[in-house]
């Protein structure tokens, strides 16, 4: 909860950061559980990164949905908002075009 309270100069970076925390919380919160509660074996870290990595995508399919002013009015979280939380974080960034929401290929990617 904490993650919230993080304030940066650049919107789009604070929001990215705020994703990420809480994401990864999320998904260690789960994991341990997992572990403890359901006595599962610890998965490899390959497989902790590719769940990492699956609930990201995840969240930037919400960004983009969120942004359907149609469907969501006044609630639609706004294009720029969206476009510069993701920034330079989008797998072949360069090769989607300025206004990428409505694509449905884009993806977080990690070099």
């Amino acid at each position: 909860m904490a993650c919230a309270a993080i304030k940066r100069h650049d919107a789009g970076a604070t929001r990215l950061f705020r994703i990420l925390i809480s994401e990864s919380a999320f998904l260690v919160w789960r994991l341990r559980n997992e572990r403890v509660i359901n006595k599962e074996i610890p998965t490899s870290a390959r497989a902790i990164h590719n769940r990492w990595l699956k609930l990201i995508n995840n969240r930037l399919g919400l960004d983009r949905a969120m942004t359907n002013e149609h469907k969501y009015g006044k609630k639609a979280v706004k294009k720029n908002l969206v476009l510069k939380t993701w920034r330079k974080v989008l797998k072949n960034e360069d090769d989607l075009p300025k206004d990428w929401t409505r694509e449905t290929e884009v993806l977080v990617g990690i070099g």
